[in-house]
């Protein structure tokens, strides 16, 4: 050791040798080799284990908070819990329609009610509500007729909203209400304007407690004591099948490190010197996103699709990879050239989903019949092109920031994956005049303008976030 003393008050400070900072430097590679290595054992024996096990078992989730409502529970021939979070829960339920058909074909009547009744939900939208699993006629059975004739069951997504301790029951049943009905409205809007979405079945208040007798309170909508509430809300959608885009990239990721053999590595690693061998490791370290022409064709297909909405006045809220499914994944095969030939031919069919925080604007597109009719009903407005609308590109902004960080978060260097959104999303606006849809003369290519100039102030206030907090 080696002593320095200060001119101020004889404090003396020790610093340690050279040798002595050597030896410790030395220490501390050996621990992290050490650390290194046990982490690799590990790995390896997790995925050894994985390969080893031919099949999986998968247990049900548990949800948690308040109970799903009985009307749900005892009248579904199954119930999954496919996720939930803080402010909803999402089931796939089997619902077995073959006695409320039965009964609708025969002449006696129920108690359950056979007069169609729907809610409101805003827009001039109405959607079908419903009171019971049982009753006839039931508009999930259009759904089983429209997929198959010969079916007597329907698997739909429910989108249930359960109440919460923490607010007062009449705000609480206010804003489930409201919030499922602005999500069906979304959906609905999305529908009538071609984007691909699932279909909206039908609306249900339901109870989460049951009486003395075992019977479903369905009048009370607070407990005894009125302090917390006690209604579901409860929205059945279309069961969209397939995978997401999360899902499909991560696929993507893991059958191009597959394609790669042992003995390639190793010839690459024998035939190369030592910083080709670090630089090889490095790479095989990095988890990357696989940027091909299958990729880029399906970010390019969501920047439309996200395009497409935008223009019907709906703002989704929550654009994630995970919010956007496939619905014709291609098959897992093991052979690379078949693999190859059915990929060339294989686009994407892509549908949005989770519209739980969307909101509505004005639409972009102005029809023929639309312009007309307010050319009729103000003269004044006869000098100005129709396409140069009102539109709120803010909101259109958030979206596509949301979008772009969701693709950067979660897909490592996948920044070609973003422009190629961003592209598609430009190319749909300044496609729509030209497009024999109906649409007025013109172009939509300043929409798009507009809302990348709001974007580029979205980045620079989300960059102020990040350096100072």
């Amino acid at each position: 050791m080696a002593r320095y003393c200060t001119a101020r008050g004889n404090k003396c400070i020790v610093k340690p040798s050279i040798a002595e900072c050597k030896s410790k430097e030395k220490y501390l590679l050996s621990v992290v080799r050490k650390i290194y290595i046990l982490t690799s054992i590990t790995a390896t024996a997790k995925t050894m284990v994985m390969s080893s096990s031919s099949t999986t078992i998968t247990e049900p989730k548990a949800w948690y908070g308040p109970p799903p409502p009985p009307e749900l529970t005892d009248n579904a021939a199954s119930l999954e819990l496919l996720s939930q979070g803080a402010e909803a829960r999402v089931w796939l339920a089997t619902i077995d329609i073959s006695g409320a058909i039965s009964k609708a074909d025969g002449s006696t009547s129920s108690s359950s009610g056979g007069s169609k009744r729907s809610v409101h939900v805003g827009s001039g939208i109405n959607v079908p509500q419903l009171s019971s699993l049982t009753q006839h006629p039931s508009p999930l059975s259009d759904e089983s007729s429209s997929s198959s004739s010969s079916s007597q069951s329907v698997k739909v997504i429910v989108k249930e909203r359960f109440p919460k301790k923490y607010r007062h029951p009449a705000l609480d049943v206010s804003l489930t209400k409201s919030r499922t009905k602005g999500e069906a409205r979304s959906l609905i809007r999305c529908k009538r304007a071609e984007v691909a979405c699932p279909k909206v079945l039908a609306i249900a208040n339901w109870s989460n407690l049951k009486d003395s007798d075992g019977n479903v309170n369905k009048k009370s909508e607070t407990t005894k004591a009125g302090n917390v509430s006690t209604t579901s809300s409860c929205l059945f959608i279309e069961h969209v099948q397939g995978c997401t885009v999360r899902q499909y990239f991560e696929q993507r990721l893991e059958s191009t490190a597959t394609q790669d053999s042992p003995s390639s590595k190793r010839q690459r690693l024998e035939e190369g010197d030592d910083s080709n061998i670090l630089q090889f490791k490095q790479q095989q370290d990095r988890v990357t996103t696989v940027i091909d022409s299958h990729t880029l064709c399906v970010a390019y297909n969501i920047g439309a699709l996200v395009g497409k909405m935008h223009a019907a006045g709906v703002v989704h809220g929550d654009l994630t990879t995970s919010n956007i499914m496939i619905q014709n994944p291609p098959p897992p095969t093991n052979d690379i050239t078949n693999q190859e030939t059915e990929e060339r031919s294989w686009e994407a069919d892509l549908v949005l989903i989770d519209f739980g925080l969307a909101t509505s604007t004005n639409s972009t597109i102005v029809t023929a019949a639309a312009a007309a009719a307010a050319s009729n009903n103000d003269a004044s407005n006869n000098s100005k092109k129709p396409h140069k609308q009102q539109h709120s590109a803010e909101e259109k902004a958030v979206d596509l920031y949301v979008l772009e960080r969701a693709f950067l978060s979660t897909h490592p260097e996948s920044e070609p994956l973003v422009e190629e959104v961003l592209k598609g999303y430009r190319e749909f606006f300044e496609g729509l005049g030209s497009n024999n849809d109906g649409c007025t003369e013109g172009t939509y290519g300043h929409v798009a303008k507009a809302i990348f100039n709001r974007l580029e102030q979205v980045r620079l206030r989300g960059r102020k976030r990040e350096c100072f907090g």
